[in-house]
């Protein structure tokens, strides 16, 4: 807690944003063990500022804990100010991760199959897109729900629904003559795509296509 700072607003952010920059720089810089092996770490502070009248320790807390959460998403290693609108902003994220949850669990995903062609205007492909149908939000964005689920770990559970999801559809055209010779793309997480079982469950939705799919392109498209 930073005492005496000025009762003007912007004097008080100034001063604690030069403090919070110095704790920053101490923290980045690298750590030497064992003489030559060097350690490097990023921080990311949250700050609240308030005067002797205002709220209560719990809340200026909480205000302060809402700001290192913005923090950490607009990228780590920042410094951010509480806002009056983060604690709302942290409710609405906690009902979404509970619908994202809830989402995996009822089979409210869907994909959706981007025509690929070539130069000529042949069909060669598609590109598999996730997307989220609410019962009550509607169509729900994946740039609203993909880096929640990237941060909570819930990208791994549904990136394998993708990848399972994707490679049975992919079997099904496989088995007729008119679009058997498709390919179909897959987005694929970075997290997932470290993950150590990821091999193994490619190789496992590859076998669920009953012979079909070995041999056949199911290539990255992209990792996010």
């Amino acid at each position: 807690m930073l005492e005496g700072l000025s009762h003007e607003p912007g004097e008080a952010a100034g001063h604690a944003e030069l403090v919070a920059e110095k704790i920053r720089a101490a923290l980045n810089r690298p750590y030497v063990i064992n003489n030559h092996e060097r350690y490097y770490c990023s921080s990311s502070i949250g700050i609240s500022l308030f005067h002797e009248q205002t709220d209560t320790s719990d809340n200026l807390l909480k205000y302060a804990d809402a700001a290192l959460y913005q923090a950490k998403n607009a990228g780590r290693d920042t410094i951010c100010f509480h806002a009056p609108a983060m604690p709302a902003m942290l409710e609405e994220r906690a009902a979404l991760e509970t619908d994202l949850r809830q989402g995996l669990r009822q089979q409210e995903f869907m994909l959706y199959y981007q025509a690929q062609v070539d130069r000529d205007g042949r069909l060669t492909g598609a590109e598999a897109l996730l997307r989220w149908l609410h019962p009550q939000r509607g169509l729900v964005s994946p740039t609203e729900f993909i880096p929640l689920a990237e941060e909570t770990g819930l990208i791994l559970p549904i990136g394998l629904w993708v990848l399972e999801t994707a490679c049975a559809q992919l079997a099904a055209w496989a088995s007729l003559p008119d679009v058997a010779h498709l390919t179909l793309a897959v987005n694929v997480s970075a997290r997932q795509f470290h993950h150590p079982g990821f091999v193994e469950q490619v190789l496992t939705a590859l076998g669920a296509g009953q012979g079909y799919l070995f041999g056949r392109p199911v290539p990255v498209e992209e990792l996010r």
